[in-house]
């Protein structure tokens, strides 16, 4: 394996394990005083007569009266579109009870949606818990743009920089990328839920679907190669007339480029100038690609589980596409492993690691930014230096509001806005 590749994959595998690490301190229970502060350790003693908590924390053992506890208390948002208010008395893994000013009531963990945590003194609300969340304030239905196994609420719309989507049953969304009409390219990118079961403290989900374009430029590349002859000879280069000595000399083009782009000489004059053992006046035109009908297949797993202390949630996506284009006979393959991480209630680190032969990173394409390659002819061949077909993402999607959020990942496109209505 590729040394950059190992340690790209070494880095993934000691951060998610890091995340875990953390999450796996089950016993720990962070408790809200009156004056503002909070309190992290085990409860190993409780006094039934006077209410009194005893706590082990890192730093030593406090005992805490019950008249300066805030009371914990929770909405609750149920599938069938309920809403109701209380205390958790307790939790399993299938139910929930609630103490409500009702009575008791026993929830199945698979029939919530949204847990809201907030604090109260003597039923007066004081605040909502920022450090207290079952997830953040939306679920990805993508990760970098490649699909996860949610979809989108029913009646849901979003509108972002490049796209917009919308939720046409609570299992089945279409998407596309708009920025594509403005040459011509219609699209239509259908996903379906196949199924969906859990709760928010584990949660399994796996959806299909595929991306419809009419008129596409991918972001595929391959590695194209020419070699020409050109004539040897001179050039005077007061009357410009040129004068062949005999033999020819190899001229060689080498560059990543979109699959499809056509590689032709500016000037059909292919002369090489012995007296300055230069190239004369050639240089290679790169034609991008013709737009044309372009298809994807996709699947997606997704496994989201809740972190511990309900700090939100950690999704872990597995998924694959197959794509086709018109001047490639085989099929395109990608696979690829995202995830999400909840770190505020508003604020999602994303990243992701995939396979794909056909992509290539900026600073190795031809018409890169940071391109290593130029578009001049050469004597010397190029050498098809290696390109991994392992890439890595990371990023951020941050939510300034319920409907507006902005994000920022390593690989095109660097920037994204996302409004959702």
């Amino acid at each position: 394996m590729n040394k950059s590749i190992t340690i790209t994959v070494s880095y993934s595998i000691l951060f998610s394990a890091l995340l875990f690490a953390q999450d796996s301190q089950s016993n720990e229970r962070t408790i809200y005083l009156k004056n503002g502060d909070k309190v992290t350790g085990k409860i190993i003693e409780t006094n039934p007569q006077t209410g009194e908590l005893t706590v082990e924390t890192k730093y030593g053992k406090l005992t805490l009266n019950q008249e300066n506890i805030l009371e914990e208390v929770v909405s609750i948002e149920l599938a069938s579109g309920d809403k109701l208010k209380g205390r958790i008395l307790s939790k399993t893994d299938k139910f929930t009870d609630l103490l409500t000013d009702y009575g008791m009531l026993q929830i199945k963990n698979s029939d919530i949606v949204i847990i809201d945590y907030s604090l109260q003194d003597k039923n007066s609300k004081i605040a909502a818990k920022t450090d207290k969340f079952a997830q953040s304030n939306e679920r990805q239905i993508d990760v970098f743009y490649d699909p996860t196994g949610y979809t989108m609420k029913k009646g849901e719309l979003y509108i972002s920089g490049l796209s917009w989507g919308f939720g046409i049953t609570d299992k089945f969304q279409i998407t596309s990328k708009w920025s594509g009409y403005i040459v011509g390219n219609l699209n239509i990118r259908p996903k379906l839920q196949l199924f969906r079961f859990g709760s928010l403290d584990k949660e399994h989900t796996f959806s299909i679907g595929g991306h419809i374009h009419t008129r596409y430029n991918p972001d595929k590349y391959e590695w194209i190669e020419k070699e020409y002859s050109f004539e040897k000879g001179h050039l005077d280069e007061l009357t410009g007339q040129w004068t062949a000595t005999g033999g020819d000399t190899a001229v060689y083009y080498g560059a990543y480029n979109k699959i499809g782009t056509k590689i032709k000489l500016e000037n059909d004059a292919m002369h090489f100038n012995t007296a300055y053992n230069e190239i004369v006046d050639t240089w290679i035109d790169t034609n991008e690609p013709d737009y044309s009908p372009y298809y994807e297949v996709f699947a997606a797993y997704t496994f989201s589980k809740a972190r511990q202390g309900n700090t939100g949630q950690i999704s872990h996506t597995l998924g694959a596409v197959v794509s086709k284009h018109p001047d490639k006979e085989e099929f395109m393959y990608k696979a690829y492993y995202a995830a999400g991480i909840d770190i505020r209630k508003n604020l999602i680190l994303n990243y992701e690691i995939y396979y794909d032969p056909y992509y290539v990173e900026w600073w190795n394409r031809a018409d890169g930014i940071f391109g290593i390659f130029d578009e001049n002819l050469t004597t010397v061949k190029p050498e098809k230096h290696y390109v991994s077909p392992i890439h890595f993402d990371l990023g951020f999607i941050y939510a300034v509001t319920d409907w507006l959020r902005f994000g920022i990942h390593f690989q095109p496109y660097i920037f994204g806005i996302y409004m959702k209505f």
